[in-house]
């Protein structure tokens, strides 16, 4: 298992049921709110928690995940997903076309993703939908991207040439997670520090921790999923393949 595989399956384990994980956990509620149809194929799966979220809407999901250690642990969470160990590269041997397609915090991770949302967007039925979150603006690009296993962070005019020359019409374009780009701006690029992102995982809080992750579930679920500012840690983008 190389370095960032390992960072990201321990990154994983540390979120366990996402309780409290005010990001993840509203940007999974965010991403199921917008799918469309029933048919549904999630990219870069992780341990299944957008699956989960979808297949209590009465979707069908079928989820893809490229690093070993967190599929086996994906099946001993949740053992009842469809999950299969492929790269997103390898969607081209799935013999099936889904009404929506997700992919959350994956593109980064992909060199070619140029070729990828092609592929993705091969796998569409007709006047089906891509949802894409994707980290933004490179000049924030610091160690945690590299420990994630980044190339790059996007720009909005990146995104939007790379979806609508395959084919696709963006139907909505927009930032997410306006507090993080402040916090990343200031703990994580200028001070190298890890900031916040440990009041994500399920290690034991004391009563102000308690009461700020509180504070951050009210305001993703209730502000930021409800309004865009126009600037933000995450760009989410939902595309309508064209007819």
């Amino acid at each position: 298992m190389s370095d960032v595989e390992t960072f990201i399956t321990e990154h994983y384990k540390s979120l366990n049921d996402l309780q409290d994980d005010f990001r993840n956990k509203n940007l999974n509620n965010l991403i199921a709110s917008k799918v469309r149809g029933d048919s549904i194929l999630d990219i870069g799966c992780g341990t299944g928690h957008l699956m989960n979220t979808l297949l209590k809407q009465g979707k069908t999901v079928v989820g893809i995940e490229p690093i070993t250690e967190l599929v086996a642990l994906a099946k001993k969470q949740n053992p009842h997903l469809n999950i299969i160990e492929y790269r997103a590269e390898d969607i081209t041997k799935i013999d099936k076309k889904f009404s929506t397609i997700t992919a959350v915090d994956v593109l980064e991770h992909i060199e070619n993703d140029r070729e990828t949302i092609k592929n993705l967007t091969n796998k569409l039925q007709e006047g089906g939908y891509l949802i894409l979150a994707v980290p933004a603006y490179q000049f924030l690009y610091s160690i945690r991207d590299t420990s994630m296993g980044h190339y790059r962070r996007y720009s909005k005019n990146d995104l939007i040439k790379k979806i609508t020359d395959c084919n696709l019409k963006i139907k909505e374009l927009r930032y997410w997670n306006t507090l993080g780009v402040f916090h990343y701006l200031i703990i994580q690029k200028l001070l190298k520090q890890p900031g916040i992102v440990p009041l994500r995982t399920n290690k034991n809080k004391n009563l102000i921790e308690k009461i700020l992750v509180n504070l951050l579930h009210f305001w993703f679920q209730f502000i930021e999923n409800n309004i865009n500012f126009g600037f933000g840690l995450t760009l989410i983008c939902v595309a309508q393949k064209v007819k």
